[in-house]
């Protein structure tokens, strides 16, 4: 398939725009275990003690694909803060997604459903 000048450039520009939009995904993470999680400024954070079942939602904004960026997380299941609230992390994206890979479990909630459910 042969494109045109005019295919070609406006291919290019679009892939232009496709870069200028940064991708941002939202991935909610069930803790599995007994830890404790920072939130807030490095010199102001605060430990959340996290049990099994409660769970982290982390907006994550992919400026480089292979190691994306915490923009926002909130918490849930825990009893002393608002599910709404958005807090903020001082890790960076890769000791974020380490730690996330050792505590928690990506949160499907089909995968609990049954086939008679679905």
């Amino acid at each position: 398939m042969k494109l045109t000048f005019k295919q070609y450039l406006d291919s290019k520009e679009q892939l232009r725009k496709a870069i200028a939009n940064t991708p941002i995904s939202i991935v909610e993470y069930e803790v599995r275990k007994y830890c404790s999680f920072p939130v807030g400024e490095e010199d102001d954070k605060q430990l959340m003690g996290l049990k099994p079942k409660h769970r982290i939602v982390v907006e994550w904004c992919y400026d480089d694909i292979d190691n994306p960026t915490p923009n926002s997380i909130q918490l849930s299941g825990l009893t002393n803060i608002d599910e709404s609230e958005k807090f903020t992390t001082f890790w960076t994206g890769a000791k974020l997604k380490k730690w996330l890979e050792r505590h928690t479990s990506e949160y499907n909630p089909t995968m609990y459903q049954s086939s008679k459910t679905k």
